[in-house]
């Protein structure tokens, strides 16, 4: 067995080295001084191209040929040890070349290419946590604008506010809020810039009359938000943080509070193991006015604020790395201080 302490090991971020959560995740990374990162994007000039040891510029995964050859080059070339993925558009492609990235000695850091399947498909995802008897907020998948009218029509007949996004996606992007005439008179003149709620009618002339991919679209919950972060081994969890997501600046969480929420936890561990996922995940859920959190989406990666924990005793990044190479844990739940008040915040390097 690997002495991953003291032994030089390579890890391979295939992409992102430009989002918002790198950095976060690199600085976890290299509290082990002996760990060698290299970084992808397809952007030639990242942020985080000045954070690691090796940048690669990668072809879009999209492009699903020239993406494997670039990543399988990489990996021989500098014989890597791990991948790490952390950008949701690259997971169903890695998971589908996982044969061939085994092969090499190599060790994936991902959920098979059946969780993903439903984990990465918001509607898919809904269904299957109903049959799990998991809480889930009204929804209905559409596919076309006359659809999607009637859908709203049906989940809000009394002018409930309701909310939709793509099925498959991160982050915020695609994502609208539903008020009625009334509500909206006063959002208007409160609202910064950002997503701005819009009623169902001026919502159909800004919609297209196809929905590619489908949406879901759901009753808007009015409490408290929360992101969890786990790390799992073929559906067994092995650590469940959750955390409140008291600020969002652009979809992302900037403040919040470590909470040791047992219900919460006991729901994502179901959901987990139902779904058999592996490596980092990030959960989203949501409570309703009574208090009972909803799940939202599925993260099958890790999450980029998931680097605050390392200040609350625990570095899931690095867990993740030891659990892939067979190494015990080096940390324990125990360890996690809960109750800790988290914050995030801008900071600049000059990249050339």
């Amino acid at each position: 067995m690997t002495d991953i302490s003291s032994n030089a090991i390579t890890i391979f971020i295939p992409s992102g080295a430009g989002a918002p959560g790198f950095a976060g995740i690199v600085r976890c990374l290299q509290s082990e001084p002996n760990w060698r990162i290299i970084a992808g994007d397809c952007q030639p000039n990242p942020y985080g191209k000045s954070l690691v040891d090796e940048f690669v510029l990668m072809p879009p995964s999209c492009n699903e040929d020239e993406y494997m050859v670039s990543l399988l080059s990489v990996c021989s070339l500098e014989s890597v040890d791990v991948i790490l993925p952390i950008t949701t558009r690259e997971l169903d492609v890695l998971a589908r070349h996982e044969e061939a990235i085994c092969s090499l000695g190599i060790q994936l850091i991902l959920s098979n290419a059946e969780a993903l399947k439903t984990a990465n498909n918001k509607g898919f995802l809904a269904s299957f946590a109903q049959k799990l008897s998991l809480p889930v907020p009204a929804f209905e998948v559409v596919s076309e604008k006359s659809t999607f009218v009637n859908a709203a029509k049906r989940l809000s007949p009394n002018g409930e506010k309701l909310c939709f996004k793509p099925v498959t996606g991160n982050g915020s992007r695609g994502f609208g809020i539903i008020v009625n005439r009334h509500t909206k008179a006063g959002i208007d003149l409160e609202n910064k810039a950002g997503i701005l709620p819009l009623t169902l009618d001026e919502w159909q002339y800004r919609i297209p009359d196809l929905l590619e991919p489908s949406w879901i679209i759901s009753a808007f919950l009015p409490g408290k938000e929360y992101s969890v972060d786990m790390l799992c081994d073929r559906g067994k969890t092995l650590f469940c943080v959750p955390r409140s997501r008291d600020k969002m600046i652009g979809g992302i969480s900037v403040s919040g509070v470590i909470e040791r929420n047992f219900g919460l936890i006991a729901f994502c561990i179901q959901l987990a193991q139902a779904l058999e996922l592996h490596g980092p995940i990030g959960m989203q859920w949501k409570e309703d006015n009574q208090g009972v959190p909803h799940l939202l989406e599925i993260n099958p990666r890790l999450q980029g604020t998931t680097s605050v924990l390392a200040l609350a005793g625990l570095n899931i990044p690095v867990q993740a790395v030891r659990m892939a190479l067979g190494e015990g844990l080096s940390q324990q739940s125990a360890d996690i201080e809960w109750g800790k008040r988290f914050v995030r915040f801008w900071d600049e390097r000059i990249i050339e």
